[in-house]
């Protein structure tokens, strides 16, 4: 009879041992807990990992894939002796970036080993976020190019440029192309025009993350898209005024004036259009030329054209790897400069002292002078050390080298990892400020 019971017992015992040890083993498994998991590009996340080991040495590592290119980094860090690790409070010993920063693992990413020169992570569907892949390795270890490498944990986090509810609206209206992003709600909001540079086509990111911050923006393609002008040399100023004027006629924007951000050659026909357009409101620039630059401007159906900077072919730059120096190409003249002096609009300057791409301090500082010159103070000009061409929103990986296009070459864009972020951040927070406080009626309305 007891051997009987014994066999009975047993196997209850056994069973109750497997579950006691797989609750030990689960008791024990390694949290990576980041928050929010899905977020706008430009807000910062929490990343804490728990239940390791106390002290315990470990690499934090982030991927993502974005259509054929890889982007990866990594960083070292140290458990407490609660076997925690918090990222915004503690350091990275090393890897891609050392020292506390909250959002290192993303301003750090590099393009992935064995890829083409020149890669730039720009978000073309933004109906699609960036997934971001972070995972928890054991001990310190370089893991850039290596694949399936074992991991304690791992995570996937939703990076979004299109915010709920915005709506995104193609443009085909008269010579206008381009996409409309609209914030929720019937409006009206404050309109704004996006702008880029000698790359052509259309870029929609920025615009559709201005409009998850409020703002109804036009991205605005003005060479090599859809039926535009083949080349950079074929625009004119009027088809920005038209533009203009087609955004503020929409009952959903208001319609005292248009704010314009621009980058580089887009910086140069923002600054155009608050020299020549009372309809402008306010204007940020990005690395902006400050004369007219690839070609003269025709405006007001070629009645005006404005003349263009001479390129200097023996002043470009070429590296042992064929990578190319530009920012010395345009002379200088005076005759080709942009009269930003005209202008009535607030205009913001926002220039990077490592550029190697666009002259953009000496610019803004020469556009600043010429404006106090004729008694003008509506101007802000921020400068960013360490900071390259490049500039976009906060926690984009720095990209020193990108192939354009539309040239078929790799410029040199310049900055340094850890700078350029603080540039990217600090500046994407002061443009939206900046576009709030002279584009924005309702919050103009708000402070009175």
């Amino acid at each position: 009879m007891s051997s009987q019971v014994k066999r009975l017992v047993n196997p209850a015992k056994a069973l109750v041992d497997v579950l006691l040890a797989s609750i030990r083993k689960m008791s024990n498994q390694v949290q990576l807990l980041v928050t929010p998991a899905k977020a706008l590009v430009d807000d910062k996340v929490d990343i804490i990992v728990e239940r390791l080991a106390p002290r315990q040495p470990v690499t934090l590592h982030a991927r993502l894939v974005e259509g054929t290119a890889r982007f990866q980094s990594y960083a070292h860090y140290r458990a407490d002796d609660t076997g925690r690790i918090v990222v915004a409070k503690q350091p990275s010993l090393g890897g891609l970036y050392s020292s506390v920063h909250q959002m290192g693992l993303f301003w750090s990413m590099q393009p992935s080993p064995g890829q083409k020169p020149g890669l730039r992570l720009r978000k073309k569907d933004v109906s699609a976020p960036y997934l971001v892949d972070i995972s928890v390795h054991e001990g310190h270890v370089d893991v850039m190019g290596e694949e399936n490498l074992p991991s304690l944990v791992t995570t996937t986090v939703e990076r979004w440029y299109l915010g709920d509810g915005v709506r995104r609206i193609p443009v085909r209206e008269g010579r206008v192309r381009g996409t409309l992003f609209l914030p929720p709600g019937d409006g009206p909001f404050a309109g704004v025009i996006d702008l880029f540079g000698a790359t052509g086509g259309l870029a929609e990111y920025r615009a559709a993350l201005l409009a998850s911050r409020g703002f109804a923006t036009l991205a605005l393609a003005f060479f090599a898209y859809d039926d535009l002008p083949k080349e950079i040399t074929g625009i004119d100023l009027d088809y920005f005024e038209e533009a203009a004027d087609w955004l503020l006629s929409r009952p959903d924007v208001q319609n005292h004036g248009v704010g314009v951000l621009g980058t580089s050659k887009g910086g140069e026909l923002a600054l155009c259009m608050a020299a020549h357009m009372n309809k402008v409101a306010a204007v940020a620039v990005i690395g902006a030329y400050g004369v007219v630059t690839f070609a003269p401007l025709p405006y007001k159906a070629k009645a005006t054209v404005f003349p263009c900077a001479r390129m200097r072919m023996d002043a470009v730059v070429y590296t042992e790897e064929g990578f190319v120096d530009i920012r010395n190409m345009w002379e200088d003249n005076s005759k080709s400069n942009v009269q930003v002096e005209k202008a009535e609009c607030p205009i913001m300057f926002v220039a990077m002292k490592d550029d190697l791409n666009v002259k953009s301090v000496f610019y803004a500082e020469q556009a600043v002078a010429r404006m106090k010159a004729h008694g003008k103070t509506n101007y802000t000009l921020l400068q960013y050390p360490g900071a390259g061409h490049l500039i976009e929103p906060p926690y984009t990986p720095h990209c020193g080298l990108y192939y354009n296009r539309a040239f078929d070459r790799c410029f040199l864009a310049g900055g340094e990892p850890k700078s350029h972020a603080v540039a990217q951040e600090d500046s994407w927070n002061k443009i939206l400020g900046f576009l709030r406080t002279h584009v924005d009626k309702n919050c103009t309305q708000s402070r009175l």
